[in-house]
């Protein structure tokens, strides 16, 4: 969709975390995200260099705003910085050219 935002998220963990509690804290945070005005999809992809890759869709920067700024999420990104992740980086884009959605038979 033209105007929609993607966060594209490359993550590193530490080494030595709890994938249990990062796990929980994960789930907590979609649960909180997927019921937010504007949130359209989330997936994830671990590389086979250990770097997760996440991406984020949101039909309007105001609904990225709503969850960038939520209270538990804000919560949720200083402890991942301080407990979860040893290096990161997050790309905020604006869809300005979409082709598809198309099938092949």
């Amino acid at each position: 969709m033209i105007g929609e935002v993607v966060v594209i998220g490359g993550l590193n963990l530490r080494d030595g975390v709890s994938l249990e509690e990062y796990d929980r804290l994960g789930g907590r945070m979609y649960n909180i995200v997927s019921s937010l005005p504007g949130f359209l999809s989330i997936k994830s992809f671990k590389a086979d260099d250990g770097e997760e890759l996440t991406v984020f869709r949101f039909a309007s920067e105001a609904a990225l705003e709503a969850w960038r700024t939520h209270p538990e999420h804000i919560e949720a990104m200083k402890r991942g910085h301080a407990e979860f992740y040893a290096s990161g980086l997050l790309q905020i884009c604006k869809v300005i050219r979409e082709v598809g959605p198309f099938e092949h038979a």
